[in-house]
């Protein structure tokens, strides 16, 4: 009996050291969050460190959770990204937290890649809607419901060639300058400067009637994509524009190489070329002929002062085995105060937060990055983010795009019955859109 008693004491000892040690065990075995994210910029700008930011937001969040490890792997650049992420999910690898591509945003909602986030922010205190840009928050939305917030985007603004309008007596247009000041001034300035007979100085390059139905309150498709909406009359008005402005230029070859040489007054860009080509010493490699700011698209008729936002986002996994852990590092990453102001110092877009992007420290950074008089495109940073509006992003949409902006020039081409063309166009691409 003793014996017994002995063997069966032996086996409680043993158990309860097994436990033991399995809790040991058990409460030093971290859980492993992983992380998908673009090498470089999204906007093609130089960046000496692209992974400062995610590493910061990494190391605090690994303080504040100490069971947590995150691993995310480098090296996926912009145009490998969508394959990358596409094996992964295809091998149920897919990290628990991606960066989102606008590019790539409706096909990951039809894969239902993307975890929906409406719950997490209706049920998290410290998340608000209202904290976002109204457009920012929209590109990462699909049929009413949000399936990624956005990380960093930029608008798209009017950069202006301060020397040449100087040269020709015109002031630099305010911000809510229209159609009718953008074409006078392009009229004015689009002349043969050498006498050979032939235009060699323009008003602009690079402006589309893309930019021209934003800025018209007017959009190339219905949100769900299904429809084509070229026949709308702020549609017809913007193409109309466009169309005139493009007689103005009597078919010269007008180049980004006639913009970088100082013959062109105006240019579309993003506000991240601002910010790469403002400071020293890109400005001097790439714009040193002439001086240079930039100020808000014109607006049309019916519409703003309003330009395109392209919003780079980040969304969850729908299959993440750990989506609350998910929803926290999203967290960090888009709706932190002391992630998002690092995009003003190791990045070159804007942050979608109001309160970051129109603080005075903010401003302060921006304003010691631009030399001299140049802060036009600082102080309209606030008032371009509140009127941007999202860019579409169903699945379709670039073939689409491709098929519309054909049918368009076409259509340009009839000066007499344009508003015809454009409805035989929009027949032609619903068609495209619903089959």
């Amino acid at each position: 009996m003793k014996r017994d008693m002995f063997k069966r004491l032996l086996a409680g000892i043993l158990m309860t050291a097994f436990c033991l040690g399995a809790v040991v065990v058990g409460s030093t075995k971290k859980t492993v969050l992983t992380i998908g994210i673009v090498a470089g910029s999204y906007w093609d700008a130089p960046n000496n460190n692209c992974y400062k930011i995610m590493d910061d937001a990494i190391e605090r969040f690994e303080q504040q959770h100490p069971n947590v490890s995150i691993e995310y792997t480098s090296g996926i650049l912009k145009r490998d990204y969508a394959e990358w992420l596409g094996d992964q999910y295809l091998l149920g690898k897919e990290p628990d937290v991606f960066i989102v591509l606008p590019e790539d945003f409706g096909m990951l909602c039809q894969l239902d890649a993307l975890e929906p986030l409406d719950a997490f922010i209706e049920q998290d205190d410290t998340v608000s809607r209202a904290a976002f840009y109204d457009a920012a928050l929209a590109s990462g939305m699909e049929n009413a419901r949000q399936y990624a917030l956005p990380y960093e985007c930029v608008p798209t603004l009017m950069f202006v060639n301060k020397t040449l309008l100087e040269q020709e007596g015109i002031s630099v247009p305010e911000n809510n300058w229209t159609w009718d000041d953008f074409y006078h001034i392009c009229a004015q300035v689009t002349r043969d400067i050498d006498g050979d007979g032939t235009f060699d100085q323009f008003g602009s390059y690079g402006y589309s009637w893309r930019d021209a139905l934003i800025s018209n309150g007017a959009a190339l498709f219905s949100d769900d994509g299904m429809y084509c909406q070229l026949g709308e009359p702020q549609a017809v008005e913007a193409i109309a524009f466009e169309q005139k402005l493009e007689k103005l230029y009597q078919g010269c070859d007008i180049t980004s190489i006639s913009f970088d040489e100082g013959k062109v007054a105006f240019r579309p860009f993003l506000f991240s070329d601002y910010r790469t080509y403002q400071p020293y010493p890109w400005r001097i490699k790439k714009y040193s002929d002439f001086a240079w700011d930039c100020i808000q698209m014109p607006r049309g008729p019916s519409g703003g002062n309003s330009s395109e936002l392209s919003t780079l986002m980040m969304g969850i996994g729908s299959r993440s085995h750990h989506k609350r852990l998910a929803w926290e590092f999203l967290k960090e990453m888009t709706c932190s105060e002391q992630t998002q102001k690092m995009l003003f110092t190791d990045s070159h877009g804007v942050s979608a937060l109001r309160r970051v992007t129109q603080s005075e420290q903010t401003q302060e950074i921006l304003r010691q990055d631009t030399p001299g008089d140049s802060q036009l495109g600082l102080e309209i940073l606030p008032d371009a983010m509140e009127q941007a509006i999202a860019a579409p992003h169903f699945q379709q949409y670039d073939q689409a795009l491709a098929l519309a902006n054909g049918l368009i020039e076409t259509a340009m081409q009839d000066e007499n019955n344009l508003e015809l063309q454009l409805l035989r166009a929009q027949r032609e691409i619903d068609q495209y859109l619903q089959n």
